[in-house]
């Protein structure tokens, strides 16, 4: 089995370090990342320059939202290749490829607030949940996610990207502005960082790079959900937030 994968950080190449482990022959795209960097971190095999269409390897698409979309875009249709996605959301991907490739969306849900290659391991999708779409499928795309270690789960493009909003781009856009508020006074309130703070805020180490263009591809779904977060805020506030702590409790516990 053979892969391409565009774009060497954490999650590309925690990819291509879990697939080499189980006999894949790994190439990469990445203009900042050398071909001795990725031998070191055992993440590939073969460094290219440019992406080379080949109907016998994957292309696995590891960029930021915005670059992968215009790859697919420009995609040459004519190829015979199979392109795959490993980006946080699926449903602009899919619009993007217009069937112009055979092109399957993916979404592992696995990362860290971490980035990088030197960030990479080859457990990161262990026991996870990848997700694809359920319009498309190809038993190659099932071999990679079996064999990076996840779990292949079946998905809509529109509803994974709903879900998504609440339970992965929502909590790091909360983290993000609490963090720049808090900020603004930080030298006031220093003395009163608890743990609880400290665990809120992690997510406020991602960086911009990665987060806004994801932002801006699933900017409607989030406007729904912060919008349903404001009624519930609003309702605590005014005391009438009872069912709102019975329900958060009851979801914790589960």
């Amino acid at each position: 089995m053979q892969a391409l994968i565009v774009g060497l950080g954490l999650v590309g190449g925690s990819l291509g370090m879990a697939l080499r482990r189980r006999g894949w022959q790994v190439a990469f795209v990445d203009p900042a990342v050398t071909l001795e960097q990725a031998l070191v971190r055992m993440a590939a095999d073969e460094r290219r320059e440019a992406i080379e269409w080949s109907k016998d390897e994957i292309i696995v698409l590891a960029t930021p939202v915005d670059v992968a979309v215009r790859f697919l875009e420009e995609a040459a249709a004519s190829s015979g290749a199979i392109v795959t996605s490993v980006c946080s959301v699926m449903a602009p991907l899919v619009r993007a490829a217009g069937g112009s490739v055979s092109f399957v969306a993916g979404h592992p849900l696995a990362g860290s607030h971490q980035r990088g290659l030197g960030s990479a391991r080859s457990d990161l999708f262990e026991g996870r949940v990848w997700f694809v779409d359920r319009a498309a499928s190809d038993p190659r795309i099932s071999r990679l996610v079996a064999d990076a270690g996840a779990r292949l789960t079946l998905a809509d493009p529109e509803e994974h990207d709903r879900a998504i909003a609440l339970t992965s781009h929502l909590p790091q856009v909360l983290s993000t502005a609490l963090g720049a508020l808090i900020a603004k006074d930080e030298d006031a309130l220093r003395d009163y960082f608890g743990s609880g703070l400290q665990t809120f805020l992690r997510l406020a180490q991602s960086s911009r790079e990665v987060w806004e263009p994801v932002i801006e591809a699933n900017r409607e779904n989030l406007d729904g959900a912060i919008r349903q977060l404001i009624e519930i805020v609003e309702r605590i506030l005014r005391g009438d937030g009872r069912s709102d702590f019975e329900a958060a409790q009851r979801l914790w516990r589960e």
